[in-house]
């Protein structure tokens, strides 16, 4: 803004200049014009003076014939003239003076127009002093002799004016040209002497000579003249300065959008703080000034724990003034030599400086996580949420900026895996592991658009009388390299790529048609994902494989997790309870393990809990877990639930489970996962091929 305005006030000087230039060149030019002008006047009013003189003095003459004008006066004859001298001497000195003529008086009218009334406002001012004055006037011969004098000059004043050597070479030139000549008179202000020559017979007969002041003309003219030029100046300066003053504000203007722009492209629009491509930029600069000064720098990733936690129980504009809050945080936690930015979300980057060993890097890592852990007020809500961060040394030889953002990443990956609100340094298996993600992810790919996966079915049993309930279709993939991948390795990757919709409809298919071959009373369990819940319509996919595949809905059972009922539970129990009213059976798998209240088995249309198998390792070992099962199993006969214990291998973990009056049991003590229950019938379901 200042270096704008600094531009303004150098455009506005620049005007002024130009109206100055402008004032001061009218004045220059308008001199030599005014100076031509007075010259034409003093001729034009010597003009009339000799014409005035020529009569009267025809008139004195008493009759002597004059001769026809030639050109400019009446003439008289020269020998008459100076008979009528001689013989009245006192006629010369008794010439009057010759007032001026209505062509004189209309210049001084526009004298008057000229200065806005200057000349009519002094009382003391006629209009005869605004033009042309004789001060004195003498008749001569050609030969440049005084043959008589009149006016108030003094004749022997005037006399001698004449004798000067400039008035004579005016009148020698007058004669020459036969024209009226001005000359200045030297020493005096704005006075002249105008020499009018009589022509007859084409010869100059006599000549007038006039001695004009036009002082006051010229003070007036002089006056016009600086009142016309400063109106003109400020009209060219306001021409100029409001066009340009209207060019100057939109100049202004687009800077100041340029300025809005450039910044918007750098930095983040939320927290003020630089954005991703901006943060790159620094962290450019730094690694260039530690290769330089051979130093060490260090550069955090960083996130909120949970952040969509506030979005969804407290809004999105809570959600944005908390980041307003982090950022203001960070802020102040950081070195003023440190760098922080916003890459999106609720994640930021941080570039330390001059990082003399790992600790100070720790350091400033602990104290970030202190800051931000500490709880906040946002919108009249006290918020408590924390931060994990990854750490990555640097800078590294012959590899890009992009890679300490990597690492840094993986880093910050890392810190979550271990329980969040915490730091970690990044290691090079954190990014073999990453590496080894990703294959699996695209083999995964391949795998489902290849068929190469296949369904293990584990046999449920039911404990009073041992008898086959039921099987849990369970997913496997046998990789061509690495073997056998656990679905606690792929699935996650799945989920979180989006796989799990063409894998999880592939399950549902193939599990309904399979299990059309088994008995009319034993029953199909189905895991659903909770991302399928977010990604689909879970209902109309189930409706629509039990259409295509004729299974009856009573034979189908699908498990759901308690993290499930956790992101949009008025959603879920809508589509858990049309899937109740249209037949399938809701199970509760893992219970315990997560983080729902007890009250959801009453919201939820929950046919079946399955007891997690995490607490019936230690069953009939630990007193805890023993009491904590045998209230589960007391929760479901009170609600009439069906109760499913998972991973019974011991015959005392069974006879426990039956003594407290568990329902059903599955598990290795029963019966291993089998590939075919007890044939296959369709082993070319062909999986989904639209998938990318």
């Amino acid at each position: 803004m200042a270096e704008i305005d600094k531009r303004d006030r150098w455009i506005m000087l620049g005007l002024v200049v130009l109206g100055l230039f402008t004032v001061t060149a009218a004045v220059l030019s308008g001199g030599s014009a005014i100076n031509y002008a007075l010259e034409v006047e003093a001729s034009n009013a010597a003009h009339a003076w000799g014409t005035e003189a020529d009569k009267r003095l025809r008139g004195a003459l008493d009759g002597e014939e004059a001769l026809p004008a030639g050109e400019a006066l009446h003439v008289i004859d020269p020998a008459a003239l100076r008979r009528h001298l001689t013989s009245d001497p006192s006629a010369a000195s008794s010439m009057p003076t010759i007032s001026v003529n209505e062509s004189h008086r209309k210049f001084a009218d526009r004298l008057r127009w000229l200065t806005g009334g200057l000349l009519a406002a002094d009382p003391g001012r006629s209009g005869e002093d605004a033009v042309s004055k004789m001060e004195g006037f003498a008749v001569l011969s050609p030969s440049g002799k005084t043959m008589a004098v009149g006016g108030p000059i003094a004749p022997d004043v005037l006399v001698r004016t004449l004798q000067t050597g400039q008035n004579r070479e005016a009148i020698a030139a007058a004669v020459a040209l036969k024209e009226i000549t001005v000359a200045e008179l030297p020493g005096k202000d704005r006075k002249s002497l105008a020499i009018v020559p009589v022509i007859h017979n084409g010869d100059v007969a006599y000549l007038y000579a006039f001695e004009v002041d036009q002082s006051a003309a010229a003070a007036l003219t002089n006056l016009a003249l600086v009142v016309v030029t400063v109106t003109t100046g400020l009209l060219i300066v306001m021409g100029f300065s409001v066009p340009a003053a209207i060019a100057s504000r939109r100049i202004r203007e687009r800077w100041q959008a340029e300025d809005k722009i450039r910044y918007l492209a750098m930095h983040d629009s939320l927290t003020g703080l630089p954005n991703r491509l901006q943060f790159r930029y620094h962290l450019e600069q730094a690694v260039a000034r530690a290769k330089r000064h051979d130093t060490k720098i260090a550069v955090f990733g960083l996130d909120l724990d949970r952040f969509k936690n506030v979005n969804y129980t407290l809004g999105h504009a809570t959600g944005d003034a908390l980041l307003e809050e982090v950022a203001a945080r960070l802020v102040e936690t950081l070195r003023d030599s440190d760098i922080v930015g916003r890459m999106g979300g609720d994640e930021f980057a941080v570039v330390a400086e001059n990082i003399a060993v790992p600790e100070d890097a720790m350091t400033l890592a602990k104290r970030i996580c202190d800051a931000l852990g500490a709880p906040y007020m946002v919108n009249g809500h006290e918020i408590t949420t924390s931060a994990s961060v990854g750490i990555a040394l640097g800078p590294i030889a012959n590899h890009p900026v992009e890679i300490l953002m990597k690492n840094a990443d993986l880093a910050l990956y890392r810190a979550k895996q271990d329980g969040r609100n915490t730091f970690r340094f990044f290691e090079p298996a954190m990014d073999a592991a990453l590496q080894r993600r990703r294959r699996l992810e695209h083999d995964l790919r391949n795998a489902i658009r290849k068929n190469q996966l296949y369904l293990d079915y584990q046999p449920q049993f039911g404990l009073s009388e041992g008898q086959l309930t039921g099987y849990e279709a369970l997913v496997r993939w046998w990789h061509p390299t690495e073997g056998e991948i656990p679905p606690s390795t792929f699935v996650p990757i799945a989920e979180e790529t989006g796989l799990i919709v063409p894998l999880g409809e592939w399950i549902l298919k193939t599990a309904c048609t399979y299990a059309l071959g088994w008995p009319s009373d034993t029953k199909l369990a189905v895991n659903l994902s909770p991302a399928q819940f977010k990604t689909q319509d879970v209902f109309d996919l189930v409706r629509r494989v039990l259409v295509e595949t004729g299974l009856e809905p009573e034979r189908l059972e699908l498990e759901i997790t308690e993290s499930t009922i956790l992101q949009n539970t008025d959603q879920v129990i809508e589509t858990l309870s049309r899937l109740d009213q249209l037949g399938v059976s809701i199970a509760m798998d893992d219970f315990g393990t997560g983080y729902s209240s007890l009250s959801y088995l009453t919201r939820f249309p929950v046919r079946k809990i399955k007891i997690d198998r995490s607490f019936i390792d230690t069953l009939g070992t630990n007193e805890q877990t023993s009491a904590i099962v045998s209230s589960i199993v007391g929760l479901g006969q009170s609600l009439h639930v069906t109760i499913t214990a998972e991973g019974v291998e011991t015959e005392g973990q069974a006879a426990m489970l039956k003594r407290w009056g568990c329902d059903q049991v599955q598990g290795y003590y029963y019966g291993r996962p089998e590939a075919e229950v007890p044939a296959n019938p369709l082993e070319d379901v062909p999986l989904d091929r639209n998938v990318a």
